[in-house]
């Protein structure tokens, strides 16, 4: 479990100094340099989602959210099923009640064949947001 999920990912009941803790942003480094590498996202744009300024309809942007998602294997390639059980049992123990709590209202994205997994993380990040965009907004 070297790489974790900057998601969500996601989220607990701390000060938002605490939320994500910094050994968590530095673990998921990697990760998010690959995904900015691989889509090509305007880091702009990724900066612009993660102040809360806006949710930026963006297909690049919804790509790079994705592959965050596979790299961390928190969604399922072939269905596009959210894992987010094991998106939690991933964070650090201090993260889980706040991932916990802005995640279980957005649970329902289930995917299916078909669906368009870019699309679908972006709906995922966009839940999240919604529940919590000040604790998200500190997470990329």
């Amino acid at each position: 479990m070297e790489r974790l999920c900057g998601l969500l990912v996601c989220f607990v009941s701390l000060t938002l100094a605490e939320f994500p803790t910094k050994e968590f942003v530095e673990q998921i480094r990697p990760t998010v340099e690959k995904c900015e590498g691989s889509t090509g996202v305007d880091k702009g744009l990724v900066e612009q989602f993660s102040r809360g300024e806006s949710m930026p309809d963006d297909p690049k942007l919804k790509c790079y959210m994705k592959c965050i998602f596979l790299e961390l294997d928190v969604l399922d390639p072939q269905t596009g099923y959210f894992k987010f059980q094991k998106m939690l049992n991933m964070l650090p123990e201090e993260m889980k009640s706040i991932a916990y709590d802005m995640g279980k209202n957005c649970v329902h994205f289930k995917g299916e064949e078909g669906t368009d997994m870019c699309q679908e993380s972006y709906d995922v990040h966009s839940c999240w947001q919604r529940a919590d965009p000040q604790v998200l907004n500190h997470f990329y």
